[in-house]
């Protein structure tokens, strides 16, 4: 057994076991609903799994997706269960979050829509909508130019005491959105006033 494939075999196993148990556990609970303290535990061992694996990226050289799409199921079960919940709002936060880092932008906007829509009052509102107008001027193709100048401008709109620099920035960004990102970005080196 070539040392490569050890970790990779170990992983698998790991997840085949969380896997099956999870399949129990969903039988068991038909009649009951989890309760909160269950679907929070159930996260953070993901959470902590995943933390685990990270730390020994060097051995395992890539997370599996099944174990990022665990971490997000068990995210969604906590939303669905209890959406009146603050913790639910967190949880679509952190799908947001997981999918923007697997570069699945599609999905991550979704979720972030859900989120700002349904949790108006979310703690960290200002970081997803800036989030939102990146992804639609970076990452979401065809550019939507006009959910970039959405979610710029609410930003913006629901933080009047925002840092001059930032608020001048997205302001400047607003202005050339005609420009995709890499040729704004080529704009601004070009236009820098050096010291």
């Amino acid at each position: 057994m070539n040392v490569f494939f050890k970790p990779s075999f170990i992983l698998f196993c790991a997840m085949l076991a969380l896997s099956i148990t999870s399949c129990g556990d969903s039988n068991n609970d038909k009649a009951e609903k989890p309760s909160k303290e269950q679907l929070k535990t159930r996260i953070k061992v993901m959470e902590d799994s995943l933390k685990g694996l990270q730390a020994n990226l060097n051995e395992i050289k890539q997370i599996p997706n099944l174990t990022h799409f665990e971490l997000i199921n068990r995210l969604l079960d906590y939303y669905h269960n209890y959406p009146e919940d603050d913790y639910a709002a967190e949880c679509l936060d952190k799908v947001h979050m997981k999918y923007s880092g697997m570069n699945i932008h599609e999905r991550a906007v979704q979720y972030a829509d859900t989120l700002l829509k349904e949790y108006p009052k979310y703690v960290n509102r200002s970081l997803v909508l800036e989030s939102q107008g990146s992804a639609y001027d970076i990452f979401i193709h065809p550019r939507d130019t006009s959910k970039v100048r959405y979610y710029y401008t609410l930003l913006m709109k629901e933080n009047p005491g925002m840092e001059k620099d930032k608020k001048e920035g997205i302001e400047d960004r607003l202005k050339h959105l005609k420009m995709n990102f890499d040729e704004f970005i080529n704009y601004k080196m070009e236009n820098m006033d050096l010291p």
